[in-house]
């Protein structure tokens, strides 16, 4: 067959071919495993998996970008991206983006993942919680990880934070004795210290705080794309309990 037919009939069947909607998603990159797994060459992990399936199941080609969680919420503010993973609802934050909402509130039903906050210490720390107050001498503070909505919380309850990169920064700051503890979700947490037998932590109970983490969308792209943004939201509730997550 001669060229300029391959050719033609090549730009034809090219021309059937439609590529998926890109959604660009991006995900604080200090997010705990097992939740999120940010290991070379590509996110990975049952949270990114849920968020993956369900955009694919609406026709959407899903791209992840790990990002600072302040930049994260920079990000959909200003449109440069179309939704973000794993975050808490916050009166402030649903003014600027779209959460899952029924009857005036966010909809758990359509969370990503529930996860509890614990207090991590050292194994030897004196350090006492009962749920409502925490003995906390008044030179000492308690770590987050930079721009975690725990913080909050924290200040809500009056007592001293300060803020670590990430998560390892914030254990090792604890072992060092830099902080007295550390707030952080349960699950990332134990799976850290799973794997870092040098640390010796226990946890405090009760948890701090529970909370439910959602896939929040931009104004911009909620308003351009309604029916997009509802569809991938309801493929999370049965995609979550496949994967078990909480």
């Amino acid at each position: 067959m001669p060229k300029p037919v391959l050719a033609l009939l090549a730009l034809l069947a090219g021309g059937w071919t439609h590529a998926a909607p890109v959604l660009r998603i991006v995900v604080g990159n200090a997010e705990p495993a097992p939740f999120v797994d940010y290991s070379p060459p590509r996110l990975s992990g049952p949270v990114i998996e849920l968020v993956k399936t369900a955009a694919e199941r609406c026709g959407l080609s899903p791209q992840f970008r790990p990002l600072p969680a302040r930049r994260v919420l920079r990000s959909l503010a200003l449109s440069q991206a179309d939704a973000a993973a794993m975050l808490s609802f916050q009166t402030d934050r649903a003014k600027q983006m779209r959460y899952p909402m029924r009857d005036g509130q966010v909809d758990p039903r359509y969370r990503l993942a529930a996860m509890s906050y614990v207090l991590y210490v050292p194994q030897q720390s004196a350090l006492r919680w009962d749920g409502l107050r925490l003995d906390l001498p008044e030179d000492e503070k308690v770590g987050v990880n930079r721009g975690w909505a725990i913080t909050r919380e924290l200040k809500a309850r009056r007592i001293a934070s300060e803020e670590g990169g990430n998560m390892a920064e914030n254990f090792a700051k604890l072992q060092a004795g830099r902080i007295a503890a550390f707030a952080m979700h349960e699950p990332g947490g134990d799976a850290y210290l799973a794997g870092q037998p040098q640390l010796h932590m226990k946890k405090l109970q009760p948890p701090l705080k529970t909370e439910s983490n959602y896939l929040v969308f931009s104004q911009a792209y909620g308003q351009a794309h309604p029916e997009r943004m509802r569809c991938v939201w309801n493929q999370l509730p049965p995609l979550r309990r496949r994967l078990a997550l909480p």
